[in-house]
Order: structure tokens, then sequence, then C-alpha cells
């Protein structure tokens, strides 16, 4: 063997001894933690091996990384739970809930990251016979409130005006739906322009997509989202926009301690178990514009989300038998 070859060898062995190091290390998964809105950037124990009946520590970090600054504008209200394991066994204290956060977003201008949330369980590793190494995962769950705003802009021309455009060879095109950054994206489509005839009512319809592009889930049954539709003052809807599911017994079984349930000044939707939904609305023109007007439609979401990371802790027994 060369000595090049003997070198990369041992380089070789060294990348992946540390590579073995970094997945067995007692880290937060990947994968699992995040997505646009709150993201879990570290959860692990104090120490990856620990003796039984010994003090441990499971450590949380959580950043905003969306663009909501939260209901009342001081921060996304956010708590973290402990999962996974049993909490008597392992003598949590003093609850496997956190108190609750309030993380603000990224400030932009001012080039700083979003606001970060901390939280730290005290624990005792449990009970375990001298001779025996038992594994754990412990799981973080963080829940929290939060709002998706979308805005779309809708050029509405009267008849006269798009036969104009028309022998021109002109066109009107639609511009794209803008939406602050959060775990559910928000699409509003309709056609490139809205017809407008003086005298007469004009019918046509505005599409919502909902889209979980997080890593997690929407909380409650059925996943609701409460859908508040802000529309230009000469329209209104055929229908109620949108239609407001009913739920057997209460959207919320439970609530995460120190949360509550989303304010909306809509109707909630359902996104089930899928991570889409379409919302179609009928709307008229009641009052139409004399010239080429350009309005929006804005739509709000309000809704409870969370996240899972997971950490691995080994317990080695030490406990000596009769």
């Amino acid at each position: 063997m060369t000595k090049n070859s003997s070198n990369f060898c041992v380089k070789l062995l060294l990348l992946v001894t540390i590579s073995l190091a970094v997945l067995t290390s007692g880290c937060v998964t990947q994968g699992g933690s995040g997505g646009p809105g709150l993201v879990i950037e570290k959860f692990e124990p104090s120490l990856s091996t620990v003796e039984s009946n010994e003090p441990v520590t499971f450590h949380l970090e959580v950043r905003n990384k969306g663009e909501s600054k939260g209901p009342l504008g001081y921060g996304v209200p956010a708590v973290a739970e402990l999962m996974g394991i049993n909490p008597m066994e392992w003598r949590v204290v003093p609850s496997v809930y956190s108190q609750t956060m309030s993380l603000l977003p990224p400030d932009k201008d001012a080039n700083s990251q979003g606001g970060l949330g901390t939280v730290d369980w005290d624990a005792m590793s449990p009970l375990i016979s001298e001779g025996q190494n038992v594994p754990y995962e412990a799981i973080a769950r963080v829940y929290y409130l939060y709002k998706s705003m979308a805005r779309k802009p809708v050029w509405f021309v009267t008849k006269p005006e798009l036969e104009t455009i028309s022998r021109s060879g002109g066109s009107l095109t639609s511009e794209a739906t803008t939406y602050t950054s959060g775990p559910l994206s928000v699409e509003i489509m309709t056609s490139n322009f809205v017809a407008s005839r003086e005298w007469t009512d004009n019918k046509f319809q505005l599409q919502i997509k909902l889209n979980n592009i997080g890593t997690g889930h929407i909380f409650g049954r059925n996943s609701p989202v409460g859908v508040t539709v802000r529309w230009p003052d000469f329209v209104q809807p055929v229908q109620d926009c949108p239609r407001e599911f009913t739920w057997e017994g209460s959207m919320y079984d439970t609530m995460p301690l120190g949360l509550s349930q989303p304010a909306t000044g809509g109707r909630f939707v359902r996104v089930w178990d899928t991570r889409t939904t379409d919302i179609t609305c009928d709307f008229t023109t009641i009052s139409p514009p004399s010239s080429r007007t350009k309005s929006y439609f804005e739509v709000d979401l309000d809704y409870i989300y969370y996240v899972d990371a997971t950490t691995k802790i080994t317990v080695k027994g030490m406990e000596q038998t009769i």
C-alpha cells in the first residue's frame, strides 16, 4: 500500500468514527423539529448515558423563524410538553409542561434573529437492576398559537375597457398571493381579472388553498383552522365564505396547559388528516367600478400548531437485587 493510500484510509476511518459519534449522540432528531414558524433548535439530555438514580436535565431550545408577532403583537405564545418517558418513573419536576413562552419573529431591519425560548426539565433516572442497560427516547412537543395572513391583488375592469385592452393586444396578468411565513401557506386563486358589466351583477369564484408546509401538525380534532376572508366593498359572497364546519363535541378535547383557543373573526374549517384543504367561495359584483381597479382579497388563518423532537438516553443499571 502506498503512503497516499494509507493516509486516505486513516482519514476515511476518522470521518466514519466522527459520523458515528454524531449519530449516536443525544441531540435533537433532525427532520421533525420545525419548518416555517417555531423551530426546535436543540433537545438533548445533559448526559447521553447515566447511571440509575442519577440527576439528569432535558434541555430544549425553541426559536421563532416565522413572521408572526403573535395575536397581540407580544410574541407567539408557545408551551412545551415532555413526553415519551414516564414522568413518575423519572421524577420530572416541576411539571411536564413548561411555562408559556412569547417569541417574537426575526427583525429583518435590525438583522436580528427571532426570539429564543429555553426549557429545562430536571429529572432522576429510573431505578434499574445492576447489569442492565435500558435505552429511552424522550419527546419534546412544542405547541404554539399562530396567525398566518395572505393578500391577493385582483383587477376589476369594465367590459368596454376589456375590449380596448384586447384590441390593442394587451393583457392583464394575475399577481401572486403574498403571505406571512408560517407552517401553513395560503394561495388565493381567481381568474386574471374580473370583468364588471355596468348595471349587471357579475359572478366569479375565489379559491383558497391551505397547505401544511411545516413538519408538524395542526392541533385539535380534524385539524381546525379559523379562516377569516375580507373582500372589496363592491363585491359580496353569494353564500357564507367560508362555510363553517360543525364538530361533534369540542374541536379541542384538551388544551395544552398555558394556551387558549384561537380567536378568529371568521369560521372554522377542517383540514382533516391531510396536509391540504381547498375552500371555494362564490362572489358577485354589486357595484362595479367605473374604471380599471386593483383591489385585494385578504385571508387570515388562526390555529394551534405543534412540532416534535426526540432524543435518546441510556440508563445503566446500578441497583443490586436481593
